[in-house]
């Protein structure tokens, strides 16, 4: 279950299925509209499947469909969604400083302290 938007790529990969939600887009699709490598596109939307917010459609195509796994959570994207459109720089800053402390925790771990 998503506890949490890991990037802004995987908020924007959500965001243009949630905007499309009766379309099937494939990797390269979503590689294109996000400047992304197909490799790295296809990881990100695996991520999403996993998350229970995609499901593969047409797996010979690497094509996804928007399908949230239940109401609560396409409750969750819909205000997510919103919430982004009225404040981009506020929710990718938001983003950018989790994974900011993440990184310095992973790397404050790593200090050597004089004891």
């Amino acid at each position: 279950m998503l506890t949490s938007i890991p990037s802004v790529p995987f908020l924007e990969a959500l965001l243009i299925f949630h905007g499309k939600p009766d379309a099937s887009l494939s990797v390269p699709e979503i590689a294109r509209a996000l400047y992304l490598q197909p490799p790295t596109a296809a990881d990100l939307l695996k991520e999403l499947c996993l998350a229970g917010l995609l499901t593969v459609c047409e797996p010979r195509n690497d094509a996804y469909r928007y399908a949230p796994i239940d109401a609560n959570l396409a409750r969750l994207v819909d205000r997510l969604a919103s919430a982004y459109s009225d404040d981009l720089i506020g929710i990718t800053n938001l983003i950018h400083g989790a994974s900011r402390k993440a990184a310095q925790s992973f790397a404050d771990a790593f200090k050597i302290r004089k004891g």
